[in-house]
């Protein structure tokens, strides 16, 4: 199989990974399978924005001290297989044909029966499969979205759950307030485990997540703002203390360095587990960790960074990066998936710009958001604002642009990935 007929078999005509009511589906594939899942343990990881980041960080840690660490990401922006890794290493077209020859017939009796998968389920328990046929020491595993019923929370042999930054997104599932969204999230808890959470919530976010442990007899870890020392922080690198010890990321904004934070309570919390892990293997971890389409500087003409940033929190969370370029010559490319709440976005961040030109990015499975609403609600905040039907010409009109200080392509993963694509293929 080509790599986008597994692609096509795996997504082509199923339901929605937000079409679910419950997770009996994905339980019952997984028992079809032998609960491969069973076998393994897991650092669960969910929250609006930085899961990815703060997956790819703690996998890390784990890899440079010895483990053998399956990775868990979605969506994907290099290639369908970047969502399943071991050790940094993507699962292979010939694995996943593998894996669907050995799912298929039970997909297929599964179908007959009305109880077909969707997707997300289908790719999560291929995951399962692969680290556990791989035996690996540790998955970090991030949900596909909310956390009560994403298909990932069927496992029952969690180590530790991580909740990054909570904040409004897919409230249409998950719910209309921030109280309701966490306890989504909170979903991932499992009894008498620990938690460990970002240090920047909302109270009602902090305080649904205290529930949420006490309820499930967690210990909740939080970092200490007060320890931690931002020694230097912009577009090349951030260097900061915590408790006194020295750290480097080259993942960009400080909003990565409190992703960080929770990675390095993390694996403190791990060590008294009696996990091997030493102070080299958590800073090295952190240091050589990179993740495509955040904040991620390309090679251009211009000043360009990708970000797959998509709703308020995350243009928030840009602005950190974006105020050493206040009041000089910028420029942003933007895009969004249908549905999203681009008028926040727009409006966080549109007065950093000089000019916003909107774009659609091309996915078979999403559908972007028209030009003219984007366009409209630039026009709201009085913002110099164009658009073009095609990436190219969009990058064609910013690289005409005379003495530009940054270029930012931002508003969807879909986005980032498409950008960066085209500027891969020239």
């Amino acid at each position: 199989m080509t790599n986008n007929e597994i692609i096509s078999y795996i997504y082509k005509g199923r339901k929605s990974i937000e079409d679910k009511k419950d997770n009996s589906t994905m339980v019952k594939l997984l028992e079809n399978l032998g609960n491969p899942q069973d076998n393994l343990k897991f650092i669960h990881i969910t929250g609006t924005n930085g899961k990815g980041s703060t997956t790819t960080m703690m996998a890390n840690v784990l890899k440079n001290s010895g483990y053998k660490v399956g990775k868990f990401i979605s969506p994907f922006i290099i290639s369908f297989n970047e969502r399943i890794q071991i050790n940094n290493v993507f699962i292979t077209d010939e694995e996943l044909e593998e894996y669907i020859k050995i799912i298929d017939p039970i997909i297929t009796d599964m179908e007959s029966k009305g109880e077909a998968p969707n997707g997300f389920e289908i790719i999560t328990a291929i995951a399962f499969m692969h680290y556990n046929k791989n035996n690996c020491d540790i998955v970090c595993l991030e949900v596909g979205m909310g956390g009560r019923l994403d298909p990932t929370n069927v496992i029952t042999t969690t180590i530790l759950s991580i909740i990054t930054i909570v904040d409004f997104d897919h409230m249409k599932f998950l719910g209309n307030t921030l109280e309701d969204i966490a306890k989504e999230k909170c979903g991932i808890i499992k009894k008498d485990k620990i938690t460990i959470t970002y240090p920047l919530h909302e109270k009602t976010v902090l305080n649904t997540i205290r529930k949420a442990c006490m309820e499930n007899n967690n210990k909740l870890y939080i970092p200490n703002l007060k320890l931690l020392d931002i020694i230097k922080c912009n577009h090349n690198i951030s260097y900061f203390s915590y408790k006194g010890t020295y750290y480097k990321l080259n993942l960009i904004g400080e909003f990565q360095i409190y992703n960080a934070l929770m990675v390095i309570v993390a694996s403190n919390v791990l060590i008294n587990l009696g996990y091997k892990i030493s102070f080299s293997a958590i800073n090295t971890g952190l240091f050589d960790s990179t993740f495509p389409a955040r904040l991620e500087k390309m090679e251009s003409p211009v000043n360009l960074f990708i970000d797959g940033s998509h709703n308020a929190a995350g243009a928030r969370s840009l602005k950190s990066f974006l105020h050493e370029y206040k009041g000089k010559k910028n420029y942003a490319i933007l895009g969004f998936a249908e549905n999203k709440d681009y008028d926040s976005f727009i409006k966080e961040i549109g007065s950093y710009f000089n000019e916003l030109i909107f774009v659609q990015f091309k996915n078979e499975y999403k559908k972007p958001e028209s030009l003219s609403n984007l366009l409209e609600a630039a026009k709201k905040y009085d913002y110099t604002a164009t658009s073009f039907d095609s990436l190219k010409d969009a990058y064609k009109y910013v690289l005409e642009k005379e003495n530009t200080d940054l270029v930012l392509v931002t508003g969807s993963l879909y986005l980032a990935s498409n950008f960066r694509d085209m500027l891969t293929k020239e």
